[in-house]
This record gives C-alpha cells, sequence and structure tokens, in this order.
C-alpha cells in the first residue's frame, strides 16, 4: 500500500510536469522538442536539468544587467535542482526500503510533507525557467548602430542637392500643326509676343536694308539669321525666283561657297524706303528664322572657329575666321585658360580643348577653346560681333520692321511646309540640311557638355547679352539652378 501510494507520488509528479511542459510548449515554440523520450523514476531531475541548461544557452542576453540577472537564476535553479535531486532519492530509497514491510500501514505526517515538497520544487523549478523565456522573449535587443562617415557628411552638408537633369532643357514642349489655321494663329502669337516685349522702347536701331533680302514678286522680306537655316533659304529664294535648275546650278558655279552672293542674283538690296512701301502690301510677308540663342551661339563657334575647313594646318592661315577673330581670342585669353584647365587641357588626348572629337576638317591648339570664346563674347560689346553670334534682335532689328511670320529654327520642317503653302509654293520649297555638324548627337547632350566647362558668372553674363532673343522669340533655358524666361 505504501508503494502504491509512492508510485501515485511520483505519477502526479509526472502529470505535473507533463502540463507545464505543455504551458512551456505554447509560449517557445522554437524550444518545443526539447524535453524527448520516456521519463522514468530515477530520470526526471536529470532530463528536467537538461531542459533549463538549453533554454539557459539559448536565451543568453548581451546586456550586462541581462547576464547578471540570469547568473541569480542559475544560482537559483542550480539549488532547487540540488534539492529536488536529492528529495527524489530520498523518496526512492524509502520507497524501496520499505516496500517489504507490512507494518507500515500509513504515511506519517513527515512523508506527507516530503512528497508535497517535491512536487511543489519541481512546479517551482519550471515555473522559475518558464518566466526567464518569457522575459527574455520580450526584451528588445538594440545592436551598435554602424557608423556611415561618408553618409554623416551629406546629411550634414548644408548645399542644395541638384535634382536637375544633367543636360539643358531648351524646349518646353514640342509643336504640333495641323492646317493653316493653326499655322497663322501660331504666327499671330509669334508675332504679339514680339510686340508685347518691342512696345515701349526707344531709340531702337533701325533697319539695315543692306542686309534685307526682298522677292517683291512673293511679298517676301526675309533677314537671316545665321546659323538659322539662313543657308538653306539663301537656296530657297532662286526657286521661289522661278529659277530652272541648270540656271541655279550656274549661278552657284559663278559665286562658289558664296550664298549670299547667289541669293543676291534674285533679291537685289533694296533702298529703306522700298523695303516699307513693300511692307504695307496686305500679301506682305516679313519672314525671319529664329533659333534658340544658346545653341545658335555654340553652332557658330563650332562651325566657324573650333575646326578649319582645309586639309591640313598649312590652310591655317587662309581661314578668314582664324585670322580674324580666332588668334585675336587665343593670344588674349590662352594664359588665363592654361590656368583654369591646366597645361594638358589643350593636348592632342584632349582634342586640342574640344570636349567633342572633330568630324570634319582638322584642328590644332593654335585654335581657341569654347571657354576662351566665351570670354571674348563677354569681354566685347555686341555692335561687334560677327553676324553668326549677334543676337538677332540686333541684326534684323526686329523692333523697327513689321516682322509677321517668325519661324522657329527647331521645329522648321513642320513650320516651312505651311509657309510654303501660304505663298503657293510647296513645290519650290524643300527641307535641306546643310553645315549640320552635330555628329548624330542631340542638341542638348552637346549644350550639356559645353555649358559644363563654364561657371555660373558666365552663364549668367551670356544671358544678359542674349536676354531679348529668348523674350522675344519665347525661349527658355532650365540647366542646373538656372531657370531663364521660365515661368515659376
Amino acid at each position: 500500500m505504501i508503494g502504491n501510494k509512492y508510485g501515485k507520488v511520483i505519477i502526479l509528479a509526472l502529470i505535473n510536469i507533463l502540463a507545464v511542459c505543455f504551458v512551456y510548449n505554447n509560449v517557445a515554440t522554437d524550444n518545443s522538442n526539447i524535453v524527448h523520450g520516456q521519463v522514468e523514476e530515477g530520470e526526471v531531475v536529470k532530463d528536467t536539468a537538461e531542459v533549463v541548461k538549453h533554454v539557459d544557452q539559448t536565451n543568453i542576453s548581451d546586456g550586462k544587467s541581462d547576464r547578471m540577472a540570469e547568473h541569480r537564476q542559475s544560482s537559483e535553479l542550480d539549488n532547487k535542482q540540488e534539492d529536488t535531486r536529492d528529495k527524489f532519492k530520498q523518496a526512492s530509497d524509502t520507497k524501496h526500503s520499505d516496500t517489504n514491510s507490512e507494518s507500515q500501514v500509513s504515511v506519517s505526517p513527515v512523508q506527507d510533507n516530503f512528497k508535497h515538497d517535491a512536487v511543489m520544487s519541481m512546479k517551482n523549478l519550471l515555473s522559475i525557467q518558464i518566466h526567464a523565456l518569457r522575459v527574455n522573449r520580450t526584451t528588445t535587443v538594440s545592436s551598435e548602430p554602424v557608423q556611415d562617415e561618408e553618409l554623416d557628411r551629406r546629411l550634414l552638408d548644408s548645399s542644395e542637392i541638384d535634382l536637375s537633369p544633367p543636360n539643358p532643357i531648351i524646349i518646353s514642349s514640342p509643336i504640333s500643326i495641323g492646317d493653316q489655321d493653326s499655322f497663322h494663329k501660331l504666327m499671330d502669337e509669334r508675332s504679339e509676343l514680339l510686340h508685347k516685349h518691342c512696345s515701349g522702347r526707344e531709340n531702337m536701331a533701325g533697319v539695315t536694308s543692306n542686309w534685307m533680302y526682298a522677292l517683291e514678286s512673293k511679298s517676301l522680306v526675309w533677314c537671316p539669321v545665321y546659323k538659322a537655316a539662313s543657308t538653306n533659304w539663301m537656296h530657297n529664294l532662286l526657286h521661289l525666283a522661278g529659277k530652272k535648275e541648270e540656271d541655279i546650278q550656274k549661278i552657284i558655279s559663278d559665286h562658289p561657297r558664296q550664298p549670299n552672293d547667289q541669293a543676291r542674283v534674285v533679291a537685289p538690296i533694296l533702298s529703306s524706303s522700298k523695303l516699307r512701301k513693300l511692307s504695307t502690301s496686305a500679301q506682305f510677308k516679313g519672314m525671319l528664322v529664329v533659333r534658340h540663342p544658346f545653341d545658335r551661339l555654340l553652332s557658330a563657334f563650332r562651325d566657324k572657329l573650333e575646326r578649319c575647313h582645309g586639309l591640313d594646318n598649312t590652310t591655317l592661315q587662309t581661314e578668314w575666321y582664324y585670322k580674324t577673330y580666332g588668334k585675336k581670342i587665343v593670344n588674349k585669353f590662352r594664359k588665363s585658360a592654361e590656368q583654369r584647365f591646366g597645361p594638358d587641357y589643350f593636348s592632342e588626348e584632349n582634342n586640342f580643348g574640344s570636349p567633342l572629337p572633330i568630324a570634319s576638317g582638322w584642328r590644332s591648339s593654335l585654335l581657341p577653346s569654347w571657354w576662351e570664346f566665351v570670354q571674348y563674347i563677354l569681354h566685347t560689346s555686341p555692335s561687334r560681333y560677327d553676324e553668326h553670334w549677334k543676337p538677332a534682335s540686333i541684326y534684323c532689328a526686329v523692333c523697327s520692321f513689321p516682322f509677321n511670320h517668325i519661324l522657329h529654327f527647331e521645329n522648321i520642317q513642320q513650320e516651312e511646309k505651311f509657309f510654303a503653302e501660304e505663298m503657293s509654293s510647296s513645290d519650290l520649297i524643300h527641307p535641306r540640311w546643310e553645315n549640320r555638324n552635330d555628329e548624330g548627337l542631340a542638341k542638348e547632350d552637346i549644350l550639356g557638355k559645353y555649358f559644363n566647362l563654364l561657371d555660373d558668372q558666365d552663364i549668367n553674363a551670356l544671358y544678359k547679352i542674349y536676354k531679348d532673343d529668348f523674350l522675344m522669340f519665347g525661349y527658355q533655358f532650365e540647366y542646373k539652378h538656372f531657370r531663364f524666361n521660365v515661368e515659376s
């Protein structure tokens, strides 16, 4: 009977252990397989100690306070484990020694207390471990943040972050023309814009008749803006004048490489009074082809000064633009350019100071660089500029003559087509591409490479010189933090 009662004690202890383990299994699912196998009388304490040891190893804290707490818990658990082992050992010995004794019919109060203490010790043992597991589970362990010195430096940098595109934006939106009505509306809008910026100005220079080309038969007066399809329109005048192809070829051969003189054959110089009279005609067409000021300026430099069109260096002294402008620009600004960019900037490996290789003709260090040319522009009066880079508003005296057809070079093919229709000359005017030197690159890409060589002061000063061309012809320029003629 005593044996049966002690057996009941062991069974109750096992049931309690299994119940506690069931709770433990729900709290710590990732440690659910710690206790395996069968639990026998002599192995209960040993298996429990292994569970405790495993939980301790998987929940070591990085903080000093956690390690101290675990040390105290470990000491407490060790003491409880030792007490439990002793009590179970005594219980086991007592069980075996009293199995054959019939005189011990009942359990003494001391034995009842012993059984109760043994069971409670097992409960407390696992209860302490489950509580420790919950604390460790819910405690957030913070790791030391990784220090990034470069990131810290950038975050502390108070300068403006440049989110602008790498290349300039010169065309805000494309223009689409569907019919003659939309074309006339566009021409009226551009004429009104020109008149708006001309009104109220005093002492404006008068038109220079020598620079105008007039076809009286078409009531057409054209002022050439050089580097804005000017060569093409010299040829167009020959066709509009009704010249046959063989006659045109003879004119070209009589004036080789001189499109201005070729056009003068059919559009001779008229006096200012005749031009005024022509402008009062109901069919009058005062025509300009304009181009983005900065794009035109760069195109003029690349065509006239950055390269020579001869075969080799022996033709340098015969290059009119080099003798007239290039040589003087180099003499005045080369020293400053070398100080700014270094002496190797004009080496052959660096295209002699050109951002892009020369596709046709040739270049040497004797020719000016873009930066040197810009310094020349900034230190020279616009009245002394060559016609290829003189502001169109000045060269054509646009506030002193009633221009009512202002075509944009950027949309020349479409606008030229409707203009030819208006003159009933669609079969005479065809788009041509002459003096093209973009090497197939987008003009924004080319502008970006060259304007990147200029500082902010240079770009601001250039805009002031060409500001009227921006305003009167509706051009814009967005680059880095610059917003020229852009509405905010």
